[in-house]
């Protein structure tokens, strides 16, 4: 490696890391724990308990600000009354800039370690990940990046109609139009009425990969081992499930404890297991989103989440804010557009603005983007194909 060629790299790292060392030395240490406004929790909620951060980061996974370098490998353990350090640094978020993040880990890790929560090689690897992370840092629309053929695919309920009588028909017409990626969705040996086994030599044949497979909650609860040969028999590095608009933040919290320990298996399997949204998860109960309870508790290393932006966006929710908000863990875009009076639109004709999402994909982790119209007019292929035409053109 070229040493002079490398310290200009390492002069942007050291610098921002010196300047919060230098000024988290002359600010007050602040206690650890988040405060009941700062956490979004009630005071009845408080009064109930004695976990000053319910519904909070867990102490299961690491001090995680994004992938590969952004995450610590730092426990994230607990500061002594139920939050964690996760708790504590993203109760003061939203951050204005990245130099206002790294004073804060700053400042909290330094409390951590007199603490003696952490020690300071472990404080010095999460200044590191902070340092690397792109926490706070604007991300802005060039109109010069696309996104790669390698990563667009299809949700194949949008094409659900002639798929259990047409399969071959409809795969040949979609990587007609450009496709290369597909998502079926179903439950354990029964997609579009074929077994995983049937239809994964059809999907291949036309020439698709099957990056993610929808499946159900209660198809890793009851039959893993069916999950497991179903996603090897497509080849799938993703399993995803959906939610329930009757659960409550317990339940929520139930299935994060779930897809935590499904995941740590599926993980031995080379297999990652994902979320996917509708609405209803962010609709807040007792100030807190069932969406917020599922990110925090589960391990962003065995756990996924594939953000449906129609979904979001139809509920008012900024996905550059949830972006900003759990940076690094959403490896899979449901791309769905939403129509001006609410319905489903195909992708590039409805009102999201695709462009400013997208220039967050490396923050987010993005790997595929795969589009998808529930209600696809005049057919699903053709709305498919007009929404992959669209997102090639898209300059972000």
């Amino acid at each position: 490696m070229d040493r002079t060629a490398a310290r200009p790299f390492r002069t942007r790292l050291v610098r921002p890391l010196l300047a919060a060392s230098i000024a988290a030395a002359l600010l007050p240490l602040a206690p650890p724990a988040a405060s009941a406004a700062q956490s979004g929790r009630t005071p009845a909620v408080q009064e109930q308990t004695a976990d000053a951060c319910p519904w909070g980061y867990t102490s299961a996974g690491t001090v995680f600000f994004g992938r590969d370098r952004a995450d610590s490998g730092v426990p994230n353990r607990e500061l002594g009354d139920g939050c964690t350090i996760m708790d504590a640094v993203w109760a003061e978020a939203p951050f204005a800039s990245h130099g206002t993040f790294l004073l804060t880990v700053t400042r909290l890790t330094a409390s951590a370690r007199r603490d003696g929560v952490i020690s300071s090689t472990e404080q010095l690897r999460i200044l590191l990940a902070a340092a690397r992370s792109d926490v706070g840092k604007r991300q802005w629309v060039t109109h010069t990046r696309a996104v790669s053929d390698r990563r667009i695919g299809l949700v194949l309920y949008t094409v659900r109609a002639t798929m259990p009588t047409a399969p071959e028909t409809t795969l040949a017409a979609l990587v007609g139009c450009g496709y290369r990626n597909a998502e079926p969705s179903g439950a354990v040996n029964n997609f579009y009425g074929k077994t995983a086994a049937q239809l994964a030599p059809l999907v291949a044949g036309a020439g698709l990969t099957v990056p993610s497979l929808g499946i159900g909650l209660g198809d890793l609860e009851n039959n893993l081992d069916g999950v497991i040969a179903d996603a090897r028999a497509f080849g799938a590095k993703y399993v995803r499930i959906s939610g329930s608009g009757s659960w409550g933040l317990a339940d929520y919290s139930r299935v994060a404890a779930t897809l935590n320990t499904v995941g740590a298996r599926l993980k031995q399997a080379g297999i990652t297991v994902a979320y996917h949204n509708h609405g209803f998860e962010f609709t807040e109960q007792d100030g807190v989103r069932g969406y917020d309870v599922l990110v925090r508790e589960t391990d962003p290393r065995l756990v996924a989440m594939e953000l449906d932006l129609y979904w979001a966006a139809s509920v008012g929710v900024d996905p550059v804010q949830l972006i900003q908000q759990y940076p690094g863990r959403f490896s899979l875009f449901h791309v769905k557009d939403l129509a001006a009076d609410g319905s489903f639109a195909d992708v590039g004709e409805g009102t999201i603005d695709f462009a400013r999402i997208f220039a967050y994909s490396g923050v987010a982790g993005v790997e595929y983007y795969l589009t998808e119209n529930d209600s696809p007019r005049p057919d699903g292929v053709s709305s498919a194909c007009d929404s992959y035409a669209n997102l090639r053109a898209l300059r972000y």
